[in-house]
């Protein structure tokens, strides 16, 4: 995909903006405004309140004795204090959310993470100032904190690190006067960090990511962070292209923004070029391209709406960028008919949904009646409601991945991975790009209860090369275990039809199955099944990149 500057005519007026979602991105009711950040982060500890077993916590003025119970640090806060947060009507504070895990009983950062992981995407002053809200970690890790050269030597050493050491370490890199020194100690950090975000999953991945994130928007170590991300985005075998050159939307440092128009230009593969894309999605709204660079990316998105062969997961981002890039009025009308006129991109163009309205709420209210939910309150449900109409048809996968966090952190996790996988069992959903959304939830909220149905679409003969590749990618992180006779069908399956085709799609499938076996912790089956059948396909080559790992890191990130 190269970026063409001899069309100037065709630059010109102002971005098209969709009012308020541009602000979080999250879709929600306006009326209630659910798509908010802090009304999110309400709703997941209200949910957790209410469906708790004693009856002290599900009452809002007990829970509040509850909440200040702490002779260390007393703060007894009033019922409708609670109400307020819960509501998301006044804004959360960061401190209140390790006491809401203390009272209900649940394990340290297990309601913390997903929140900001959230708060830190949406963006805005209060996601801001919680996210940045410090006090807490330098209080909970001041020793870690004294002791800044022991967690230093730890990753100059190869030890391993623990999600509470990277938070510690990174809140007191980004908030110490005196900058690292040197450059050698910064590089071996920012790389550290990152390796240890790519392969790994669930809570452990939400703690490094928030400390990768910290790094890259901070103005001192946000060259340095860049830098690595870069790097990864420029090795073709690396499993984490996509999220390494996505991660960049998170700097406004201009290193980033050149690095995202450089793998648009001449992208290392397919998957850097898609990371560089999502990456916009953010820069964009939050203003991190000059005029010049907009234009570029307007180019961009005019050939992939223009191209019949592009994929369907640029072709979605494509269609959401367009109204949001400067075009004179002529060009951006003949861009806006070509998108109408796909049949991948017309719902994103009229209603900013994978699908038109009436059947996303056909869809979303199939799931909630197989959730039980008589006895919850209204806003909780709409709440949810929201939540799965984002899981499902946001065309931006980032918002339906922490959408999909959300309810994996919620009391609703098993009920809805259930009703979810139901959606596997329609022959007209998994033979059409309808499943990848499916996928792709069932990969942050499934159980090993959804394992099997998931497991057998990446056998399956007739389907979407994209469903195939969103299968597969899901098997490395939906919960349980696979027996090694499946591994070795799915290995031989997939090596076949690569040798027969020879195909892009077929290198991504193999690439996604190798990603797959090492998030599984599956790499010595997989190594040993690579000699056994003694082929020589991009398989070898990309599972040279997990054997080449630190044992440190190899060996799984447990926390």
């Amino acid at each position: 995909m190269l970026i063409r500057d001899d069309r100037q005519d065709e630059i010109g007026g102002r971005a098209v903006t969709r009012g308020k979602g541009d602000t979080h991105l999250f879709h929600g009711g306006a009326a209630s405004n659910t798509a908010s950040w802090n009304a999110r982060a309400g709703w997941l500890l209200k949910s957790h309140r209410l469906r708790h077993e004693e009856p002290n916590v599900r009452t809002g003025a007990s829970f509040g004795s509850l909440f200040g119970a702490d002779e260390r640090d007393p703060w007894v806060v009033s019922a409708s204090t609670v109400s307020r947060w819960e509501n998301g009507t006044v804004p959360l504070p960061h401190k209140a959310v390790p006491r809401y895990e203390k009272v209900l009983g649940m394990a340290p950062h297990s309601l913390l993470a997903v929140i900001e992981t959230v708060a830190r995407y949406q963006g805005g002053h209060s996601a801001d100032a919680f996210v940045n809200d410090i006090s807490p970690r330098r209080e909970e890790n001041g020793r870690n904190s004294r002791n800044l050269d022991v967690l230093l030597d730890k990753i100059l050493d190869g030890e391993r690190m623990s999600g509470d050491e990277w938070d510690a370490l990174t809140a007191e890199l980004t908030s110490s006067p005196v900058p690292i020194a040197p450059a050698r100690i910064r590089r071996a950090v920012t790389e550290r960090l990152l390796e240890e975000t790519l392969v790994s999953s669930g809570l452990p991945w939400m703690r490094r990511f928030e400390a990768l994130s910290r790094l890259l928007a901070d103005p001192g170590w946000a060259q340095d962070a860049v830098a690595a991300c870069a790097d990864v985005g420029s090795q073709k075998n690396h499993v984490g292209l996509i999220e390494a050159l996505c991660a960049l939307d998170g700097s406004s440092h201009p290193d980033a923004a050149r690095h995202v128009l450089r793998q648009l230009r001449a992208p290392t593969n397919a998957d850097s070029f898609h990371g560089a894309l999502l990456a916009c999605v953010r820069k964009v709204q939050r203003r991190h391209f000059d005029r010049t660079q907009l234009a570029g990316i307007l180019h961009v998105v005019a050939d992939l709406l223009r191209d019949p062969s592009a994929e369907l997961e640029t072709l979605e981002l494509a269609a959401l960028l367009l109204p949001r890039l400067p075009a004179s009025q002529r060009f951006a009308a003949a861009l806006n008919r070509t998108a109408a006129g796909r049949t991948e991109t017309r719902h994103i163009i009229a209603h900013q949904l994978l699908t038109d309205p009436v059947t996303a709420r056909i869809s979303v209210a199939r799931l909630l009646g197989r959730m039980a939910l008589d006895a919850d309150p209204p806003r909780v449900v709409a709440v949810l409601r929201d939540l799965l109409d984002d899981v499902l048809h946001h065309p931006v996968s980032d918002v339906r991945l922490y959408s999909a966090m959300l309810l994996r952190a919620s009391p609703y996790r098993e009920t809805s991975a259930a009703a979810l996988a139901a959606e596997l069992a329609v022959p007209a959903t998994v033979r059409s790009e309808r499943a990848v959304p499916v996928l792709h939830a069932l990969r942050v909220v499934g159980t090993s209860s959804q394992r099997p149905a998931v497991a057998r679409l990446t056998l399956a003969d007739g389907l979407p090369s994209v469903v195939l590749r969103a299968a597969v990618h899901a098997l490395g992180h939906i919960g349980g275990r696979s027996p090694e006779q499946y591994w070795r069908a799915v290995l031989r399956y997939h090596l076949d039809a690569w040798a027969r085709r020879r195909t892009v799609h077929g290198e991504s499938e193999l690439k996604r199955l190798v990603y797959a076996f090492g998030m599984a912790g599956e790499l010595e089956l997989l190594v040993r099944l690579l000699r056994e059948e003694a082929v020589k396909a991009p398989a070898q080559a990309m599972s040279m990149w997990w054997t080449s790992l630190p044992r440190h890191i190899r060996g799984g990130i447990a926390s």
